[in-house]
């Protein structure tokens, strides 16, 4: 009966997506952080274990995935542990970032992902535009930055004041302003953003 009942419930966990991918047996670790203006992508190989050359995958659907990075020769060592690292530079903006390690002949490892919520390229977005009841303003500046951010209509009234957040994606509730134009300023240090937004 206990055998039956763990089968179920392993069945029904794979038929969920509740179970983790197994990693490649060459790698004790693997992991991504987002840093500011790109991506660190941190792998070690087990002692024991070698390869022929690696690639740093990327993809942003987690299906279709291209080479990003190229290590050439012999990978690992024989004898003890070997660490490595890559720092993706340009990662998609605003993006959900998907990588995987090609580990020469010997397959890949585990697909890790990472959200990109950096501007690198585009100085600011504001979405969605028209708004509805909540926007994500994001700004080309440092992760953890402080930003102060003024709204006024369009009788250039102030109707929103925030001090204090912290960039470089912010969230802001809209629903209490009444339909129609808008334009905000946002500050950070010396940098000054300006846009305009339109309330359904």
């Amino acid at each position: 009966m206990h055998l039956r009942a763990t089968s179920i419930l392993v069945f029904v966990a794979v038929l969920f997506g509740t179970v983790q991918a197994q990693e490649h047996p060459f790698l004790s670790a693997y992991a991504l952080t987002e840093l500011p203006n790109g991506v660190l992508v941190n792998w070690t190989i087990h002692g024991g274990s070698t390869c022929d050359g690696q690639e740093v995958q990327r993809s942003t659907d987690s299906v279709n995935f291209v080479p990003v990075h190229t290590i050439e020769g012999i990978c690992g060592s024989p004898e003890s542990s070997t660490p490595y690292t890559w720092f993706d530079p340009t990662p998609p903006e605003l993006s959900k970032v998907y990588y995987r390690i090609k580990l020469g002949f010997d397959g890949y490892s585990s697909v890790k992902s990472v959200f990109y919520a950096q501007l690198d390229q585009s100085q600011q977005r504001f979405f969605p535009n028209p708004v509805r009841d909540e926007a994500t303003l994001v700004l080309n500046v440092s992760l953890n930055s402080t930003l102060d951010i003024r709204i006024w209509n369009a009788g250039g009234e102030m109707v929103m004041e925030r001090s204090g957040l912290v960039g470089p994606a912010i969230n802001l509730d809209l629903q209490a302003l009444p339909a129609g134009p808008y334009i905000y300023r946002a500050t950070s240090g010396a940098k000054n953003f300006n846009g305009r937004f339109v309330k359904n």
